[in-house]
């Protein structure tokens, strides 16, 4: 029984399955980090970013407690106004997991802190577009099955005039 039980254990262990074998996620945000964790903020920070991320003033990281959660939000300034985010959340003592995972955007903010869950329910992202172009919002609501803020909706437009499409399509 115990031989049986440790050969299961450690083919489960060895599994290596990704975030959209997990659950869906639309397409532009496939073969993300998403719900991957780390023993390190700086292993998640290497792996998201490269092994050399501490060395690049592009790569930035902007601690945020929240309700009464850790987190960090890394960006890839290097393109300019939009740029991807990741955020990091930490967990215990040593874990930090991937909860959300932008593609470029210029601004990510947090939604309101739900009393219960002790953390913001909601993320919207919004892109800066080049004038006359629409931009792209999305909001991402927190997902506790998946312990991730999936991408729920998505619009297109400017301040006044958003109109909602399919996040799989999405910055293309």
């Amino acid at each position: 029984m115990h031989v049986k039980f440790l050969s299961i254990a450690i083919m489960l262990s060895s599994c290596n399955v990704s975030a959209e074998e997990l659950f869906a996620l639309p397409q532009p945000w496939k073969n993300s980090h998403y719900a991957s964790c780390y023993s390190s903020l700086n292993l998640g920070m290497s792996d998201t970013y490269g092994a050399d991320f501490a060395d690049d003033e592009n790569i930035l990281q902007s601690p945020r407690s929240i309700g009464s959660r850790k987190f960090v939000i890394a960006s890839d300034s290097t393109s300019g106004t939009n740029s991807q985010r990741t955020v990091f959340e930490k967990r215990g003592s040593r874990k930090w997991c991937v909860v959300l995972s932008s593609p470029p955007v210029a601004d990510l903010a947090p939604g309101a802190v739900s009393v219960f869950l002790q953390r913001p329910t909601t993320w919207t992202s919004v892109t800066q577009a080049p004038p006359g172009f629409p931009e792209t919002k999305v909001l991402y609501r927190w997902n506790s099955k998946d312990q991730v803020y999936k991408p729920v909706s998505c619009y297109t437009g400017s301040v006044r005039n958003w109109k909602s499409f399919d996040c799989n399509e999405a910055y293309q």
